[in-house]
Protein backbone atom coordinates (compact mmCIF):
# COMPACT_ATOMS: atom_id res chain seq x y z
CA UNK A 1 0.00 0.00 0.00
CA UNK A 2 1.26 3.50 -0.96
CA UNK A 3 2.25 5.99 2.28
CA UNK A 4 -0.02 9.14 1.65
CA UNK A 5 1.99 11.85 2.40
CA UNK A 6 1.34 15.33 2.39
CA UNK A 7 2.40 18.86 3.63
CA UNK A 8 0.86 20.93 6.13
CA UNK A 9 2.14 24.19 7.49
CA UNK A 10 3.23 24.80 10.83
CA UNK A 11 2.97 27.58 12.74
CA UNK A 12 6.88 29.11 13.72
CA UNK A 13 8.25 25.93 11.01
CA UNK A 14 6.46 26.72 8.11
CA UNK A 15 5.78 23.26 6.07
CA UNK A 16 6.07 19.91 7.37
CA UNK A 17 5.39 16.45 5.79
CA UNK A 18 2.77 14.08 7.46
CA UNK A 19 1.47 10.93 6.73
CA UNK A 20 -2.41 10.00 6.08
CA UNK A 21 -1.67 6.02 8.10
CA UNK A 22 0.33 4.84 10.87
CA UNK A 23 4.21 4.17 9.80
CA UNK A 24 5.89 1.25 11.70
CA UNK A 25 8.93 1.53 13.26
CA UNK A 26 11.95 0.88 10.79
CA UNK A 27 9.61 1.06 7.90
CA UNK A 28 10.41 2.68 4.57
CA UNK A 29 8.23 6.11 4.56
CA UNK A 30 9.78 6.93 1.10
CA UNK A 31 12.75 6.43 -1.84
CA UNK A 32 13.67 9.89 -3.21
CA UNK A 33 16.01 9.94 -5.99
CA UNK A 34 18.79 12.67 -6.05
CA UNK A 35 19.97 15.64 -8.42
CA UNK A 36 23.47 15.66 -8.07
CA UNK A 37 24.95 19.32 -8.10
CA UNK A 38 28.59 19.20 -9.23
CA UNK A 39 31.23 20.95 -7.03
CA UNK A 40 32.06 23.36 -9.55
CA UNK A 41 28.33 24.52 -9.41
CA UNK A 42 28.46 24.89 -5.11
CA UNK A 43 29.09 28.52 -4.62
CA UNK A 44 26.05 29.34 -7.11
CA UNK A 45 23.90 27.12 -5.02
CA UNK A 46 25.23 28.68 -1.92
CA UNK A 47 23.92 31.86 -3.41
CA UNK A 48 20.44 30.67 -3.20
CA UNK A 49 17.51 29.42 -0.77
CA UNK A 50 18.03 26.25 -2.04
CA UNK A 51 20.75 25.86 0.09
CA UNK A 52 18.99 25.11 2.88
CA UNK A 53 17.04 22.30 1.36
CA UNK A 54 20.29 20.42 0.08
CA UNK A 55 21.87 17.54 1.58
CA UNK A 56 25.49 16.78 0.68
CA UNK A 57 26.38 14.14 -1.66
CA UNK A 58 29.99 13.60 -0.94
CA UNK A 59 31.30 16.80 1.42
CA UNK A 60 35.18 15.70 0.63
CA UNK A 61 34.24 16.36 -2.95
CA UNK A 62 31.85 19.61 -2.11
CA UNK A 63 28.95 18.37 -4.01
CA UNK A 64 25.36 18.66 -2.56
CA UNK A 65 22.18 16.47 -3.72
CA UNK A 66 18.23 17.75 -4.09
CA UNK A 67 16.32 15.41 -2.97
CA UNK A 68 12.85 14.77 -4.56
CA UNK A 69 9.49 13.65 -3.69
CA UNK A 70 9.03 14.99 -0.29
CA UNK A 71 13.20 14.52 0.81
CA UNK A 72 14.09 18.12 1.34
CA UNK A 73 10.77 19.12 3.25
CA UNK A 74 11.23 17.50 6.54
CA UNK A 75 11.65 19.71 9.26
CA UNK A 76 14.50 18.90 11.76
CA UNK A 77 14.61 17.60 15.46
CA UNK A 78 16.98 16.69 17.57
CA UNK A 79 15.25 13.26 18.28
CA UNK A 80 13.42 12.32 15.37
CA UNK A 81 11.22 9.59 14.38
CA UNK A 82 12.83 9.38 11.05
CA UNK A 83 15.88 8.75 9.51
CA UNK A 84 17.89 8.81 6.46
CA UNK A 85 20.31 7.14 4.58
CA UNK A 86 22.19 8.46 1.55
CA UNK A 87 22.62 5.76 -1.02
CA UNK A 88 25.32 7.24 -3.36
CA UNK A 89 25.33 4.54 -6.08
CA UNK A 90 21.77 4.31 -6.61
CA UNK A 91 21.73 8.03 -5.97
CA UNK A 92 18.81 8.23 -3.36
CA UNK A 93 17.92 9.09 -0.63
CA UNK A 94 16.14 6.86 1.79
CA UNK A 95 13.76 7.62 4.55
CA UNK A 96 12.92 5.50 7.16
CA UNK A 97 10.49 5.46 10.88
CA UNK A 98 12.88 5.57 13.70
CA UNK A 99 10.18 5.00 15.79
CA UNK A 100 6.66 4.12 15.49
CA UNK A 101 4.95 7.31 13.75
CA UNK A 102 1.16 8.04 14.35
CA UNK A 103 -1.09 8.88 11.46
CA UNK A 104 -1.24 12.83 10.65
CA UNK A 105 1.99 13.50 13.09
CA UNK A 106 4.95 15.40 11.60
CA UNK A 107 7.61 13.07 10.11
CA UNK A 108 11.07 14.99 11.37
CA UNK A 109 14.85 14.13 10.36
CA UNK A 110 17.77 15.24 12.03
CA UNK A 111 19.72 17.40 9.80
CA UNK A 112 22.92 16.68 11.15
CA UNK A 113 22.01 13.24 10.13
CA UNK A 114 22.65 11.31 13.62
CA UNK A 115 20.06 10.59 15.76
CA UNK A 116 20.73 13.28 18.96
CA UNK A 117 23.04 15.43 17.28
CA UNK A 118 22.52 19.26 18.26
CA UNK A 119 22.33 20.92 15.17
CA UNK A 120 21.39 24.35 16.32
CA UNK A 121 24.12 26.33 14.80
CA UNK A 122 22.64 25.55 11.03
CA UNK A 123 19.79 27.58 12.51
CA UNK A 124 21.95 30.46 13.98
CA UNK A 125 23.82 30.80 10.64
CA UNK A 126 20.21 31.17 8.74
CA UNK A 127 18.82 33.57 11.57
CA UNK A 128 16.33 30.98 12.19
CA UNK A 129 15.06 30.57 16.12
CA UNK A 130 14.55 26.63 16.44
CA UNK A 131 11.13 25.34 17.47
Amino acid sequence: MTKQLYLKTIKGKGRGVFCNTAIREGEVIEVCPVIIIPAKEFAALNATALMDYSFYFNKEENTLSLTMGFGSMYNHKQYPNAVYILDRRKKQMVFTAHEQIDAHTEICINYGGEYGRDYTKWFIDRHIVPV
